[in-house]
């Protein structure tokens, strides 16, 4: 398990969601703003019965649905806590996004 992976989760109406992660922090996301909720994957999370489906897939640290969509755990953890995502461009800089 790495420090940014999700330990648990309650549902706030909506797409809103609490995520706790391993590190301790925890925030509130909307998943609508992570997605446009289009394609195989995401199209289906519109329904909210289907949204509120959600789960944690252990092995990846993540949130889980049952037609396999899941949301990278750096991009829950920046959302959630409000802390830059940080990402390696060739290896030698880090830029802010």
């Amino acid at each position: 398990m790495a420090k940014r992976d999700v330990i648990r989760f309650e549902l706030l109406g909506g797409y809103r969601m609490k995520i706790w992660f391993k590190d301790g922090h925890s925030g509130e996301a909307d998943i609508a703003t992570l997605t446009r909720f289009e394609g195989y994957y995401f199209s289906p999370l519109k329904d909210p019965d289907y949204f509120n489906q959600v789960s944690i897939n252990d092995e990846l640290g993540t949130l889980h649905w049952p037609n396999d969509a899941e949301i990278d755990p750096y991009i829950l953890y920046a959302k959630a806590t409000g802390e830059p995502l940080k990402i390696r461009v060739w290896r030698e800089e880090v830029v802010e996004v």
